[in-house]
């Protein structure tokens, strides 16, 4: 699976995912296209949040990839291998980071990045994927958002675009080696780098505030975590950290 073989660079964009989904509707997109925007007004997250910007100050982008073909019970590990390829970027910034569970990149108690991913099913398998990434780069002040950004953390200034392509390297060898039969390592790489992993927590559920500890993550994207005596499995947005 090779992604950024084409770019398109638009200047502002509602949200990335957006637009790939609407050339996918239109069947005007090929698999690996990267969609990338130096302004994104609404970009969305999980829980239908809206995470806004700083125009050309970050890099914001979405790729389409066709023939997943991941069963409907593994389409985590597609999120598991967009977000360590993440964390392999930050590394070579010479960032360390971890994975807040779902879908978010944290440095120390601050976010730096989130994913956003819109899988198209058929059947029981996963067929295709948009695949949105917010990264924040060059950005300073986070007003209403406890956040950081790779200049806030190194003191250095990056260019987006070049971010963006050194993501591409990544991602597309970290498919290849899920594709060659690394399923363990990327697990067992991905749960190294949870945020929180077996620390005592708080948590929000449905059945109000409680103490946990986050055990485990499952190849269908439930989240494990010890309550009490037992373990209680967790879909996204089931559950909310507290602290």
């Amino acid at each position: 699976m090779e992604i950024g073989r084409k770019i398109i660079h638009l200047d502002s964009v509602d949200s990335t995912n957006n637009y790939a989904a609407n050339l996918l509707k239109a069947g005007q997109i090929e698999s690996g296209t990267v969609i990338m925007a130096d302004e994104q007004f609404a970009g969305r997250g999980q829980r239908a949040a809206v995470w806004s910007v700083n125009s050309g100050e970050n890099l914001t982008f979405s790729f389409f990839i066709d023939n997943v073909n991941l069963s409907v019970d593994r389409q985590f590990v597609l999120t598991q291998l967009v977000s360590m390829s993440l964390l392999d970027l930050l590394a070579k910034l010479g960032l360390t980071a971890t994975i807040k569970w779902p879908n978010d990149l944290y440095c120390g108690e601050r976010k730096i990045a989130g994913v956003l991913i819109e899988n198209q099913l058929h059947g029981a398998l996963v067929k295709s994927a948009i695949v949105g990434i917010g990264l924040n780069v060059n950005q300073d002040e986070f007003k209403g958002f406890k956040a950081t950004s790779t200049f806030i953390e190194t003191g250095l200034q990056r260019f987006p675009k070049e971010l963006l392509l050194s993501y591409t390297v990544s991602f597309s060898a970290a498919w290849r080696k899920y594709m060659d039969g690394h399923f363990v390592r990327l697990k067992t790489d991905y749960l190294k780098h949870l945020y929180r992993l077996n620390m005592a927590s708080r948590f929000l559920d449905a059945e109000g505030p409680f103490s946990g500890r986050i055990t485990d993550v499952l190849d269908s994207g439930k989240l494990v975590v010890q309550k009490g005596n037992e373990n209680v499995y967790f879909a996204i947005k089931e559950i909310q950290f507290l602290h």
